[in-house]
């Protein structure tokens, strides 16, 4: 079976042992399982049998963005694919945006809780209204941050909010919808266009049966894998999801072939 990971992240060789190090303390000393390298990464990658994956970087100040964009573009040849990023308070978002097309990244990545702002403020509507223009795909945090205090900045109810208003913007929420908030995944968000990715969620789950019956009522048509590495082992997180009580084809949707839909992967991968 195939697999593509579609949330991961990295940094700069000289800055990742110290960008892990600060993040795990902010996180309740949350523990790592890649150094935080590309090249540590492609090492678990391979090991844990993927064809690819996709770094997701988080721009968590304005004026980042040429910095962040151009590394990315740099570390973005198959099968180590990445996202761009966009900090909320830039002042020329619908710019930033189009460098990222321009730069060849495969879509843009946000964190509520990191970059301080809500989805459905009127401050970031341009981001959405330029990715749906220019059909680049954002991937989302949703619900909780294991390194914030309440309240929190999404809901999954937003995210429904943010599906309506943008039909033709390919929005995925990491977490499985919304860390933690998953009871308002099922009552608030199953079903919506979106796209869940399964990163951080089986582990925290206290009743493991919900993890399959979000993709069933979502539809597995819907889901992605990821693990949000460094924060989750690459091959228990291919394990966990192994273990669902899910049919093979669902898992294969999940594993590889609605990624392959979303991005277009070269028929050679």
């Amino acid at each position: 079976m195939k697999i593509f990971d579609v949330h991961t992240h990295i940094f700069p060789e000289k800055i990742a042992a110290s960008t892990l190090a600060s993040l795990s303390a902010r996180s309740a000393n949350l523990p790592t399982f890649t150094l935080g390298t590309p090249a540590d990464l492609r090492r678990h990658a391979i090991a844990a049998g993927y064809s690819g994956w996709m770094n997701c970087p988080v721009v968590t100040k304005p004026g980042q963005e040429a910095s962040v964009n151009a590394w990315a573009a740099a570390h973005n040849q198959w099968p180590a694919l990445s996202m761009g990023g966009v900090h909320p308070d830039d002042e020329n978002l619908e710019g930033v945006v189009r460098q990222i097309r321009d730069l060849g990244l495969s879509g843009v990545k946000f964190h509520p809780e990191y970059q301080a702002f809500g989805v459905l403020e009127p401050r970031v509507e341009p981001i959405w209204r330029t990715c749906e223009e220019l059909s680049l795909p954002v991937l989302i945090h949703g619900g909780q941050d294991i390194g914030f205090q309440p309240p929190f900045h999404s809901r999954p109810r937003d995210y429904a909010e943010l599906s309506r208003r943008h039909p033709g913007l390919v929005i995925i929420i990491a977490h499985l919808g919304g860390w933690r908030n998953w009871d308002e995944v099922e009552s608030d968000l199953v079903g919506r266009n979106v796209f869940l990715d399964t990163s951080f969620a089986l582990p925290f789950m206290q009743d493991k049966s919900q993890f399959a019956r979000i993709v069933r009522q979502h539809g597995a048509d819907k889901v992605l894998f990821g693990t949000d590495s460094p924060w989750q082992d690459l091959a228990e997180a291919v394990s966990d999801v192994l273990s669902q009580p899910l049919t093979q084809a669902e898992k294969e949707d999940i594993f590889w072939n609605n990624a392959a839909r979303i991005w277009k992967f070269p028929a050679d991968a």
